[in-house]
């Protein structure tokens, strides 16, 4: 038996081996969570979470704000212990935590706080350089011993690359060059956010933790930051956002975190919402079955318990005792109820911009603007940070003149105003009174159903403005908002605080808005979904702003499709840059020549 056993090895390929035969290499994870339970007294967040990360793991975290998200990442990094259950992490795991509070040193500049992640090759240099100086008067093959030493570590660890690296990284994420040496103190909040996640991608550990990285990137910075994850960055990644476009791109698993309990879905966000229709259709159906099942066996126990059939109707009433119910499908959580409704319908032509441009002092921020908006066009407008986005919205409303050309808007128009600062909200107001305002005539109860159509029910009416989340705010403005009744919106980065749910009710409601709209963006799949127009602020020295007539994923496909029509003339330029291959030939007799007339003088 056991020569038989040998020959069947030699006479078997590895590939065709039983499964017992084949050398088994096991995945090994990061970190895990093990019967994970949390709670804020009295309220359950985390209830018996097994979960695991493991090696190269893109993993996107998706739950309706307060369902525990945060508290999760947060046990993941270590932060919170106060929690039954255990984490169990590789042994020397690295990992890199972005909040969405920065920590960053006041006291130095943006370029030295980046410089501290690289402290260990930095030391190192200046070894090397005291002991060269010490080589200078001493030859000692210890010295060289001990320089060759120390050089080799620092290569090791890269090098004198991190330059390149602190500039390649900062600039991606949107930092002009001269922002490096500005003091960290002088930096606005979005900045610091910026230079918390430049510094973190600098560090590259073994596990990025990210809590809503994309939420102070424009476009540009979005998808730099996502061209890194996909091609550079090959550690583990968990991230909690919003930006479903991201998801899209960037994860190839989904953790939704509801009822404080996690399921796992295989592929990006789309693949997930797909998913999970199929998975609430098939429940639903499942459970109408049974209900149709039920009652029919009911109906026959019903009429035949009494009868010649009581035997038959007892067998089924057994049965129906031991059947396994399925639960009534949960309705969806509420979400937001919006209906923007123009007071007026107002005319046909909303703008024109000729030749419009703005400057301040010398700065110009754009110029030779010329486009028109028609009543229900969508304007999305898109472009980097300080490029004149929010300034151009101004002027619409003659908050700011033109430095030149002309801007026409209709007069029969009212605005409504989304600010992205969330301007215009009184923070001393409670809510209820924040709404009352604008509605002095209504009762406290039509007040009260009004704001249940934005999520704050009960004693919520009365919280402080000022005492707000960012995506309360946000709902709070929108309810003003539609309270305005305007024929033309304009709104600045409308969904930056949302969640998931609030974004396509807003989606939902924006794109049914029978009127003209104005949106400022940097959340594509908003653009997509509604826009017919986009304007571009490129933010060039020149200040060029141009209009396209399509969506964000119709833009893209043209910027593609004019690169690859542009590569070819590209490569022809470069060919023919190039020397003919007769002058090469030239230039190498040329120089054969003189070789051989220097043999010939040495010769004699």
């Amino acid at each position: 038996m056991l020569g038989c056993f040998f020959r069947y090895k030699e006479r078997t390929s590895k590939s065709k081996r039983p499964k017992f035969l084949r050398k088994v290499k096991l995945k090994m994870s990061l970190i895990r969570l093990e019967n994970v339970t949390k709670l804020y007294d009295p309220d359950l967040i985390l209830d018996d979470i097994s979960i695991a990360i493991e090696h190269g793991d893109r993993i996107g975290l998706i739950g309706r704000n307060g369902t525990g998200k945060t508290t999760l990442i947060k046990i993941l990094n270590g932060m919170l212990s106060n929690f039954k259950g255990r984490v169990v992490s590789a042994k020397g795991l690295r990992t890199g935590y972005l909040s969405q509070e920065p920590d960053l040193a006041r006291d130095c500049t943006l370029r030295q706080e980046m410089l501290k992640v690289f402290e260990k090759r930095r030391a190192l240099e200046d070894d090397m350089l005291l002991l060269a100086e010490e080589m200078e008067t001493e030859e000692s093959p210890q010295l060289l011993a001990e320089y060759a030493r120390v050089q080799e570590q620092h290569e090791s660890l890269g090098g004198y690359d991190y330059e390149h690296q602190i500039n390649r990284i900062l600039s991606g994420l949107g930092f002009a060059e001269t922002d490096f040496n500005l003091p960290i103190d002088v930096l606005s909040g979005g900045q610091k956010s910026r230079a918390t996640l430049a510094k973190l991608l600098l560090e590259r550990p073994d596990l990025l933790l990210f809590d809503e990285p994309t939420n102070h990137l424009d476009i540009n910075g979005i998808e730099w930051l996502e061209s890194y994850l996909n091609t550079e960055y090959d550690g583990a990644v968990l991230v909690v956002s919003h930006d479903r476009y991201f998801l899209d791109k960037v994860v190839r698993k989904v953790w939704e975190l509801e009822a404080h309990k996690i399921k796992i879905y295989r592929g990006n966000y789309a693949k997930y919402i797909e998913v999970k229709n199929v998975e609430k259709l098939v429940r639903e159906r499942e459970y109408k079955k049974q209900q149709a099942m039920i009652a029919h066996d009911e109906d026959f126990i019903r009429r035949n318990i009494a009868g010649q059939r009581t035997r038959e109707a007892q067998g089924r009433q057994k049965k129906l005792n031991r059947l396994e119910r399925i639960k009534k499908p949960k309705r969806d959580a509420p979400t937001l109820k919006l209906n923007f409704t123009p007071e007026t319908r107002g005319g046909n032509d909303i703008l024109r911009c000729k030749n419009v441009g703005k400057a301040f002092g010398d700065k110009v921020i754009f110029r030779n603007l010329n486009f028109e908006v028609y009543r229900r066009d969508v304007v999305g407008i898109i472009g980097a940070n300080g490029t004149g986005k929010t300034t151009f919205f101004r002027m619409i409303l003659g908050e700011e003149s033109a430095t030149e050309g002309e801007i026409w808007v209709g007069p029969t128009l009212k605005f409504g105003y989304y600010t992205q600062e969330l301007e215009g909200l009184n923070p001393d107001n409670e809510i209820i009174d924040e709404i009352w305002e604008l509605r002095p005539r209504q009762t406290q109860g039509e007040i009260r159903s009004f704001l249940g159509k934005f999520l704050f029910s009960g004693d919520d009416v009365f919280k402080r403005v000022g005492n707000l989340s960012g995506g309360e705010q946000s709902r709070v403005q929108l309810a003003k908002l539609l309270l305005a009744n305007a024929n033309v919106l304009l709104l600045d980065e409308p969904t930056n605080h949302l969640d998931i749910p609030a974004r396509e009710a807003l989606e939902t409601a924006l794109s049914e808005y029978p009127a003209t709209l104005f949106i400022i963006s940097h959340d594509r799949y908003l653009l997509n979904n509604l826009a017919t127009k986009l304007l571009i602020f490129d933010g060039t020295p020149s200040g060029t702003a141009t209009l396209f007539e399509g969506n964000y994923a119709e833009y893209i496909a043209a910027q593609e499709e004019h690169r690859e029509d542009r590569q070819p003339l590209e490569n022809e330029q470069v060919l023919q840059q190039k020397p003919l291959p007769p002058q090469k030939n030239k230039s190498k007799s040329k120089r054969k020549r003189k070789i051989k007339a220097q043999r010939l003088v040495g010769s004699n």
